[in-house]
């Protein structure tokens, strides 16, 4: 067996196994993905090392995303397939190890996915992290939607002037509509936008624009060419509701600790020292005790020796990452000592692939 990464002539393999693991996508959606997606895309593969037959994948899709610690090229995990005879043997966990290895080395804070299982990610440290809120436009978008909505059908070459019109007035609108209410985000960038528009397109999305007088307010998308759903639906709070409870959609995980802890920030003045023991089963740099400095602007922090009569409780990576991203609690150890800690606490990532 060999693990490698494909090179660019390569990556239209790896389609037979995705076509074989995730059957619902339809080749139209397929070829959108092996077009665009595969261009600046990695995949890691398990395949034999005689014939080459790939075993076993995973697909890192890079998306640039503002984080309150700068601005990152983190990985989205997607396409994460085993061939049905090569099921239960481990060649998963082969993979999603080199994976975090190579994404440490890149000083990756993060990477993220949604899980069809969560139960497959656990043991690697993915957690969730964030809820993919339900909206539904309330009774004074409505108002507006009659006077002023028009919808239509992305088809292949065939989008209004006014359709194109608008949805390039979407990015700069979605990207004032995130920095107000967000800290970490995907950038939506012309290049995000562009395919955005081709990933829609694809599965002949149809998208409807609402206008408050002259000001675009939201904007809704559904999409499905056999069964019609909604892909998104963004507004100005004023114009939504909850539709049904947020439900649990992206999983994430700490990958270079150091990296990550940057941008952890102290309410106030004054710095907090802190020392706390991680454990980290699959990366050796993120296990141990560490000495944390946090102060209004960031914090540090770096692995000590273990302090002579230290009876301090270890934290695991998932425990760390969840707490920090704002979802879990926070552990009993460090309950009164965080109390003023600013934590990664608005987060939307709701990338399809």
């Amino acid at each position: 067996m060999e693990i490698r990464y494909l090179n660019q002539e390569e990556k239209e393999r790896s389609r037979k196994l995705w076509e074989e693991c995730f059957p619902e996508d339809s080749a139209r959606f397929l070829d959108y993905y092996y077009q665009e997606k595969c261009r600046d895309n990695r995949i890691l593969v398990l395949e034999e090392e005689e014939g080459g037959k790939i075993l076993s994948m995973i697909q890192q899709n890079p998306y640039l995303v503002r984080c309150p610690m700068g601005d990152y090229s983190l990985d989205y995990i997607v396409g994460v397939a085993t061939t049905s005879s090569g099921r239960h043997r481990g060649y998963m966990r082969t993979l999603l190890n080199s994976m975090l290895r190579e994404e440490y080395e890149r000083q990756m804070p993060f990477s993220f996915l949604m899980p069809a299982n969560s139960k497959i990610y656990e043991p690697f440290g993915f957690v969730y992290v964030y809820d993919q809120p339900c909206w539904k436009w309330n009774p004074a978008a409505d108002r507006l939607r009659r006077e002023t909505e028009t919808a239509e059908r992305l088809l292949r070459g065939q989008a209004s002037a006014k359709l194109q019109e608008d949805f390039g007035k979407l990015g700069s609108w979605m990207k004032r509509w995130l920095s107000e209410n967000y800290e970490i985000y995907a950038l939506r960038t012309e290049a995000y936008m562009n395919r955005m528009w081709r990933e829609i397109e694809s599965e002949e999305g149809e998208i409807s624009f609402l206008y408050d007088g002259e000001s675009l307010a939201g904007v809704e998308c559904f999409w499905g060419k056999e069964e019609r759903e909604r892909r998104f639906l963004y507004g100005k709070r004023e114009f939504v509701e909850e539709e049904s409870p947020s439900h649990p959609a992206i999983m994430a995980r700490i990958v270079n600790l150091c990296e990550f802890m940057k941008g952890i920030r102290l309410e106030g003045e004054g710095v907090l020292h802190l020392n706390l023991e991680i454990r980290d089963d699959l990366l050796e740099e993120n296990n141990g005790v560490f000495s944390w400095e946090i102060d209004a602007s960031g914090s540090h922090i770096s692995r000590i020796k273990r302090p002579g009569g230290w009876k301090g409780d270890a934290i695991d990576i998932s425990s760390l990452t969840s707490w920090l991203m704002g979802y879990g609690p926070v552990p009993e150890v460090f309950r009164q000592q965080a109390e003023d800690l600013l934590t990664y606490g608005k987060i939307f990532l709701d990338e399809v692939v």
